[in-house]
């Protein structure tokens, strides 16, 4: 049985995705939802168990916008199991865009009209918030909740000499122009969720580099970072 967690299943892309899953390999598969919201989490474990009712799948409650909710989610995961084959990091928000007229007009002046409207950026603000432990909320739970979950969870990672894989949830709306090292958080800009996507592909980058050279040099821990774009 290959144990798998996968982050924010209870609809949308993770809950498609875990049926997916259950439809091709059954019987191979332990799967651990992690969810923010017990009652709506559980309704998905439902809905798996009554299409495959043979299958293995267990809930578990993180919040990664909270690291006190990541570090016990982390905590339970590792009571309850002794090894991680697949680290899905999927749960991601993004605030309601705002229209922009001010920007839009500047780029009518400026001929960036085309890229604005096929895109949105600079033209669609996004309003951030601060969580009680002091971060930006979409970076928060974006990116650091879930960087801090695969440390957490490293250790249960490649056991047994077996293969684990990390995977990141990406999206076409990471762009570079959102980005700045200098303000990683995005406490400055307008687009948090652009920034936190972009900011996720570096670090999905930085992963796979590092633990591709920790193979080269130990040939004992293999864990392949990658990001799906949505």
């Amino acid at each position: 049985m290959r144990p798998m967690i996968y982050g924010c299943s209870h609809s949308g892309v993770g809950l498609a995705l875990c049926q997916r899953l259950l439809e091709d390999e059954t019987e191979r598969i332990h799967l651990c939802l992690g969810c923010r919201n017990m009652q709506r989490a559980e309704g998905a474990r439902s809905a798996l168990l009554h299409s495959h009712p043979s299958a293995q799948v267990d809930v578990l409650q993180v919040d990664t916008s909270s690291t006190t909710s990541v570090l016990r989610a982390a905590h339970e995961f590792r009571l309850r199991y002794n090894r991680l084959d697949y680290l899905y990091l999927n749960a991601g928000i993004m605030p309601n865009p705002q229209f922009d007229v001010k920007a839009f007009f500047r780029g009518l002046l400026s001929g960036q009209v085309i890229s604005m409207l096929a895109t949105g950026v600079g033209i669609l603000t996004q309003k951030d918030s601060v969580t009680p432990d002091g971060f930006q909320e979409v970076f928060s739970t974006n990116l650091f909740g879930h960087f801090l979950l695969f440390r957490e969870l490293e250790q249960v990672l490649c056991k047994g000499g077996l293969r684990s894989q990390l995977i990141w949830t990406s999206s076409s709306n990471a762009h570079r122009s959102a980005f700045s090292l200098q303000d990683v958080q995005h406490r400055e800009g307008s687009q948090p969720y652009s920034s936190s996507k972009y900011a996720s592909d570096l670090l999905s980058l930085a992963l796979n580099t590092h633990y591709n050279q920790q193979v080269r040099l130990h040939k004992q821990f293999h864990v392949p970072v990658n990001a799906h774009r949505t």
